[in-house]
């Protein structure tokens, strides 16, 4: 746009009443919009970007990045600017003034004539699906047996659950924690059988295994100050293992909220924490620009916490709604996009080989669930790393990775 007192001063003395500095309605939307405004003066003509002035590259969006990383990031090639815009009457007579003084073939767009409204949500229609497509990956959610108030949530021994009490192998010793002289049992948090989980879920795991249960350190805040103290405990179930139920040792201040069973999964596509992508092992520098434009504009790409929480728990059928397709659920998943609550802690096994975010652990909360008594209950985000090949003469429990993001 051709703007400033030299052109101001242009409009008014070819009799037109126009205030350049009033910000157009349609300015206003295109500020929701990866499409940039610029603007010089008549009296400067040089300095307005056209075809032969290219706008200077952006800042890196990840401000972890090494100088390497922005060195090449800054090597991208710069964005031209396409078109003078007319946006109102004063417009028309400011480009030509302009293509005169400078000489310059710049093509002119008279905005006034477009349903540029239509366009922008096609556009940003489009951009959300591209920003699902690069961002997201499935996610599976547990959902819970309904449960009358009073009556038991578990159906049988072996279900599928949170809470309650365990079906776990005979040899197995329950865990205990220990710090200092202060020693008690971690909490039963849940089991899961293979059979009842997705199937791409299930394909993480190795094919002898039957079940796994998941155990919680209460005293996880002082994790990884006491590596003897992992924030949970992992026991897979093999094939011909013999077990039984058991009732959760007493403990003091730590009774555990009542057991349920899981009745099946909400599929999602799930984001995460884009502002992360950087540093995703797989990610592509192409896409550092794209994965900053969700906070980059005034209405955001992701669902509300309404919005999110309704198409979760009650299984809105059908697609991602496309002006808002990003969900981060903060959750408990398989699988998905880590949310990480002060940075990335991406795993790789022995070989180098990036892991599996397999579950996800967050503030001990689950859909449909009451929230554990406050002395179970802990800040934090956890996550138990597979690997994406098992090795057969190890323990399984030995090739996983944990980890836990304070909050």
């Amino acid at each position: 746009m051709v703007r400033g007192p030299e052109a101001q001063a242009f409009i008014v003395a070819q009799g037109l009443d126009i205030d350049l500095a009033v910000r157009s309605p349609l300015e206003r939307r295109l500020m929701d919009t990866s499409i940039r405004l610029c603007a010089g003066d008549l009296a400067l003509p040089g300095k307005l970007w056209g075809p032969n002035e290219v706008l200077p590259p952006r800042t890196y969006p990840n401000l972890r990045a090494s100088m390497e990383e922005i060195s090449a990031y800054l090597q991208v090639q710069p964005a031209t600017v396409a078109a003078l815009v007319i946006i109102n009457d004063a417009d028309p007579l400011l480009a030509q003034a302009y293509l005169d003084l400078t000489g310059k073939s710049i093509p002119v767009i008279d905005l006034r004539k477009i349903d540029l409204e239509s366009k922008i949500i096609e556009a940003r229609e489009a951009l959300g699906a591209l920003l699902a497509q690069k961002l997201t990956a499935d996610a599976y959610i547990p959902r819970f047996q309904s449960m009358e108030e009073g009556s038991s949530g578990i159906q049988n021994e072996k279900s599928s659950r949170y809470f309650g009490s365990p079906f776990m192998p005979e040899t197995m010793a329950w865990p205990n924690w220990r710090w200092g002289e202060k020693s008690g049992p971690y909490l039963f948090y849940c089991q899961y059988q293979v059979s009842d989980l997705p199937d791409p879920v299930r394909a993480c795991l190795p094919e002898d295994v039957t079940s796994f249960l998941v155990f919680v350190n209460p005293i996880i805040d002082v994790w990884p100050h006491t590596p003897d103290n992992p924030p949970y405990k992992l026991r897979f179930v093999r094939g011909g293992e013999k077990c039984a139920l058991y009732t959760a040792p007493s403990s003091s201040d730590q009774e555990a909220p009542p057991g349920r069973d899981i009745a099946r999964f909400c599929r999602t596509r799930d984001t995460g924490s884009a502002r992360e992508y950087s540093s995703r092992p797989d990610a592509r520098p192409e896409f550092f620009e794209l994965a900053d434009m969700p906070y980059s504009v005034i209405e955001p790409f992701f669902m509300s916490p309404e919005a999110e929480r309704r198409f979760v728990l009650d299984e809105v059928a059908g697609k991602v709604p496309p002006e808002s397709p990003l969900l981060s659920w903060e959750g408990d998943k398989f699988l998905g996009e880590p949310i990480w609550i002060q940075s990335a802690e991406y795993r790789s096994s022995w070989d180098g080989t990036p892991m599996i975010a397999f579950l996800h652990i967050f503030y001990d909360g689950v859909p449909d669930l009451d929230l554990p008594p406050e002395a179970l209950s802990r800040d934090g985000a956890g996550i138990i790393w597979v690997p994406r090949r098992w090795v057969k003469n190890r323990t399984y429990e030995s090739q996983v990775e944990m980890t836990w993001d304070m909050g």
